[in-house]
């Protein structure tokens, strides 16, 4: 799906522990049968890089993304439903439990003085914060991605440059040596081998 370089650079980028799980979820859904599923869900956080790595041969960073943030608001939406149980239950369960203790006859406080007179409030439980420090989280790790993008297209024009200027001037120098006269090499004359005369001539026929 992405070339190695293009593989790192996302990996770097989306690298994020606290997401691990829904990661493997994720994995899961993509490629059920992968075999290291079961000991990846031992302890996702553990092999975050290791899911994480796996899942970019079968998922867009696109993709990890927005499953990502659609399980954050889904767990998100869950601890306010709860919460707001929380904050409803207690008030409710104090009200039964007062009238059925209050004799017959007689009123509750509540009632004779008013619905807006001593009510006691019900108790506020802790909100918790957990899906949002993961939607912080998320956030700040988005932001890292685009920074390392960023860096990685820079440094990708930047060698572009360096190769495009390579060419040029190799380019210049064929172009130089080409304008260069070619050296002919003078050939050398070959001399004559003479024989060097040795002051005696030819015994000549003698008659009788």
């Amino acid at each position: 799906m992405y070339s190695f370089k293009e593989k790192k650079t996302h990996f770097v980028a989306l690298r994020n522990p606290d997401v691990a799980q829904y990661d493997l979820e994720l994995l899961a859904k993509e490629v059920p049968g992968f075999p290291q599923l079961a000991t990846f869900s031992r302890n996702p956080k553990r092999y975050a890089d290791d899911i994480l790595y796996a899942l970019l041969d079968c998922a867009t960073r696109e993709e990890i993304r927005e499953y990502r943030r659609a399980m954050i608001a889904k767990k998100a939406k869950e601890a306010e439903d709860a919460g707001e149980k929380k904050t409803k239950s207690p008030a409710t369960k104090k009200t039964a439990e007062k009238k059925q203790q209050m004799p017959e006859g007689e009123t509750t406080h509540t009632e004779e003085t008013g619905p807006h007179d001593d009510v006691e409030k019900p108790e506020t439980a802790p909100a918790d914060n957990s899906a949002e420090e993961l939607k912080q989280a998320l956030d700040e790790a988005e932001a890292r991605a685009e920074e390392a993008e960023q860096r990685a297209d820079e440094a990708e024009e930047a060698r572009d440059e360096a190769e495009a200027r390579a060419q040029e001037t190799e380019q210049a120098l064929e172009e130089e040596k080409k304008k260069e006269p070619a050296n002919v090499p003078v050939k050398s004359k070959s001399k004559r081998n003479t024989r060097k005369s040795t002051g005696t001539t030819s015994s000549t026929r003698k008659s009788k």
